[in-house]
């Protein structure tokens, strides 16, 4: 039998979570002011959190707190003491992405559920293994996977699944997106994402630029799965979620009541499921970019994207067809049903849009105006002939939601069991029970009476007892045992109802409540504290480079490189060349590591077990592991460990956890500043990127592929475009980002400038760090040899006092950045 799974809804503030709450959802997730990954949204206060969690617990809905962003070491205290307090108050889960938090949490606050976030990038086997292992409740999986792949995720490791299923995507997969803030130091890895996503881009390849249909090339389609829901319930997911804590409380009243219906019509009748036409309409006028269902059921290249409309469209309802400049009047011609009060907007325009005040047909003033009307109304700006009107707003589904939130009574009702005793000479009692099994029982100081006059009947105890008024209480069943002779006053049935209602409410709440914690700054200071690594402090810094041909691995071992990362297909790595170049690398006593993709789904873990395989006959001494998956396989090779930038090493506790993992070494976030660095080296094995063209956008869709390709009989067909040339997308300024498409058709932005911290080396050495990495991988091969030899001498010259040949950063990159290295991010 198919389990029904969780309606989880987004809270960004009080409204929306009684939104979510009174229209059906299971469990709502929201933020903690400080913590989020939606900084912008309202969040919570602890004191307004206190009471929405009160609410929600006594109806039954579970609440998930997102403290899912990295958390830097200056933080770190207070974390632990916002997560003593989340336990404490009994919430039911916190969702986390920082490998720190997740370690501090499991170690020193046990009791309080952990979710992985999808800001984790889970998106294979063994890193949900590898969770489980360490003791996460849920992970939230990237946006990425399709249903076949969730469901052996499921199945080969039972892990409780939750996936977002309605509303914004994402074009990155989420954690690796540092566009925001390598433009404007707003990360949203950090919970403050300015969404460079939703801007204007045009695309060039070889210095030409192409035109595109539509120039919001990075603007994905929002997320709708209510046609393929039971396909979704089939494959295991065991929650459903909708994204929105940046949208208003309609939306989620709206999106949740559909959901909720569409799963309780499917587990009625799995065989007859269907959406109707006002659910779905609904949904489109709520919020839309257009839909699609995402990667669920497969790649969907280019439908994925909404080049033309970056911002809800709403829902066609006719054409301009006239202006009137004396009267400033716009004639439209209906296809749809128009009211006064409804919002609407035009096809081109984002910001052009009005409130509709009035509706003329001919010179009568109407209310309401529908298909096939021919209408006019004030506006001040003529939008050309033939241009598409768009309902934005529908102003009676607006009021129709927030009814459902805005009323004194309770909508959602707990349904509840009373027993009612009352023996002549007796105290009368009266227990209620509720679908959770909690019985409370009052017994009244009332003695009962024989009736004088009119005997209490049991109808009457039975309707006085069923006035639960604007409680959350709805009396389902009520046994009444009393004699026929015996009389009650109302105020005595009142009171006891009353009380017991009183009583209920308050089991409900507190059964959440969990032990306290010490509170002492003294013991949150112990607690959060990890030994340093004093070995670490005294080894020279060593100099490595990445490299993805043999000739820049050449120019890298020639040039002064202590260590060489090298990323090749697994098809290049078994060449001859390949194993002279190695043996070379051997001869000169310079390691080699190789390079694992940050994503390798299922599919691809056998290429990637391949290349482990033949780097460690070839003599390789370690792997670069760049997702949690690979870390957990690579442990079993017997070679050196390095993690990667992107797995968000942001402060001690991470460092640690991954060591625990099996790390000889991490790469630090390239969002950190030199202070943090220096915070975190002190701890172990720390390497820093200091040079290169960063990646700061990894996409499981082809963008090159979705721009040029074209849909045949055979359905889309990219024509391998992506390989044809050199390729970048220009912002709105003029900033120029690389863009490249790998063997698996992700497409890789790079920022549109190059990272030079070559002035910083003694800073950097200062700092306490290990290595120093040179990303060369989209250099040639001469100025791998050129910015590796600057580097080693500015390195040498650090030990040895010898600055008669310092290299400025200017002699080796024209136009660069330093990245976060002095601002860091927000």
């Amino acid at each position: 039998m198919l389990k029904t799974p969780e309606l989880l809804a987004p809270a960004g503030n009080m409204e929306s979570l009684i939104a979510a709450v009174e229209n059906g959802a299971d469990a709502v997730y929201l933020g903690i002011k400080d913590f989020s990954a939606r900084a912008y949204a309202g969040n919570f206060t602890i004191e307004e959190f206190s009471e929405a969690l009160d609410f929600a617990h006594l109806r039954g809905v579970k609440v998930y707190v997102t403290m899912n962003i990295l958390i830097k070491d200056s933080e770190m205290e207070e974390a632990l003491e916002l997560m003593c307090t989340l336990d404490e108050l009994g919430t039911d889960a916190i969702i986390v992405q920082d490998m720190g938090l997740l370690e501090l949490a499991r170690e020193k606050v046990p009791s309080l559920p952990i979710h992985a976030s999808t800001q984790m990038t889970i998106h294979n086997t063994e890193a949900v293994q590898a969770l489980n292992e360490m003791g996460v409740k849920r992970i939230v999986l990237a946006r990425e996977l399709s249903l076949e792949e969730i469901a052996r995720i499921k199945t080969e490791t039972g892990a409780e699944i939750e996936a977002f299923v309605h509303g914004a995507l994402c074009i990155c997969y989420s954690g690796q997106c540092l566009m925001s803030s390598m433009i404007g130091g707003r990360s949203g890895n950090r919970g403050y994402c300015a969404q460079p996503c939703r801007k204007q881009y045009r695309l060039r390849r070889d210095g030409k630029e192409i035109k595109t249909e539509g120039s919001y090339l990075l603007s994905p389609k929002d997320l709708n799965t209510s046609e393929i829901l039971p396909e979704l319930i089939k494959a295991g997911i065991d929650s459903f979620k909708i994204e929105g804590r940046m949208k208003r409380p309609e939306y989620v009243a709206g999106v949740v009541r559909i959901y909720r219906n569409l799963i309780d019509r499917f587990a009625e009748d799995p065989d007859n499921y269907f959406v109707t036409d006002e659910e779905k309409e609904n949904l489109e006028q709520l919020f839309n970019r257009e839909f699609t269902t995402g990667y669920f059921k497969g790649d969907p290249a280019g439908d994925l994207m909404s080049r033309q409309r970056p911002h809800n469209q709403g829902i066609v309802v006719g054409k301009v067809s006239g202006f009137n400049n004396k009267f400033k009047r716009m004639e439209i011609t209906l296809t749809g049903d128009l009211e006064v009060g409804d919002g609407i907007g035009f096809e081109g325009s984002r910001d052009a849009g009005t409130i509709v005040r009035g509706i003329y047909i001919g010179n009568r003033l109407e209310k309401k105006a529908g298909n096939r009307d021919i209408i006019t109304i004030n506006f001040d700006q003529p939008p050309k002939n033939g241009t598409t009107v768009y309902r934005t707003l529908d102003d009676s589904l607006m009021k129709e939601l927030q009814a459902s939130y805005s009323s004194p009574s309770p909508i959602r009702k707990v349904p509840v069991s009373i027993k009612f005793k009352a023996l002549i000479g007796e105290k009368l009692e009266l227990s209620l029970s509720d679908n959770e099994n909690n019985i409370p029982t009052v017994v009244s100081d009332y003695i009962v009476e024989k009736s004088q006059k009119r005997p209490t009947t049991e109808d009457d105890v039975k309707k006085q007892l069923a006035k639960t008024g604007n409680t959350v209480f709805e009396a389902q069943k009520i046994e009444v045992d009393m004699p026929g002779d015996a009389f009650i006053p109302i105020k005595e049935l009142n009171n006891a109802r009353t009380e017991a209602t009183t009583e209920l409410e308050k089991i409900r709440i507190e059964k959440f409540r969990r032990p306290a914690h010490d509170r002492s700054s003294e013991i949150l200071e112990e607690e959060t504290e990890i030994e340093v690594d004093t070995e670490s402090e005294e080894k020279k810094i060593l100099l490595s480079v990445s490299v993805n041909s043999s000739e820049k691995l050449n120019s890298a071992l020639k040039s002064g490189a202590d260590l060489v990362y090298i990323d090749v297909s697994l098809k290049e790595l078994q060449t001859l060349e390949w194993k002279v170049m190695t043996e070379l690398a051997t001869e000169k006593k310079i390691p080699l590591y190789m390079h694992t993709p940050v994503i390798t789904k299922d599919s691809e873990f056998q290429n990637v077990k391949e290349k482990i395989k033949i780097a460690k006959e070839l003599g390789f001494e370690g792997i670069i592991a760049a997702n949690l998956g690979v870390l957990e396989i690579a442990r079993s090779y017997g070679l050196k460990i390095l993690t990667d930038s992107s797995m968000n090493v942001f402060n001690k506790h991470s460092l640690h956890a991954l060591e625990e993992k099996g790390a000889n070494a991490v790469t630090l976030s390239t969002e950190m500043n030199l202070g943090q660095i220096t915070d975190i080296a002190k701890y172990g094995d720390c390497e820093y990127i200091a040079h290169g063209q960063i990646q700061i956008m990894e996409s499981e869709h082809c963008l090159i592929g979705g721009v040029l390709g074209q849909k045949d009989e055979n359905g889309f067909n990219c024509g391998s475009q992506c390989k044809s040339g050199n390729f970048e997308i220009i912002d709105e300024k003029g900033f120029e980002f690389p863009i490249k498409t790998d063997s698996q058709c992700r497409t890789h932005v790079f920022n549109s400038r190059e990272l030079c911290l070559l002035d910083d080396t003694p800073q950097l050495i200062k700092a306490g760090l290990s290595r120093l990495r040179i990303d060369a991988r989209n250099m040639d091969d001469y100025n791998v040899g050129m910015v590796t030899r600057a580097y080693r001498a500015n390195i040498d010259a650090y030990y040895t006092g010898d600055t008669k040949h310092i290299w400025q950063g200017s002699d080796v990159s024209e136009f660069h950045t330093r990245g976060h290295y002095h601002r860091g991010v927000q």
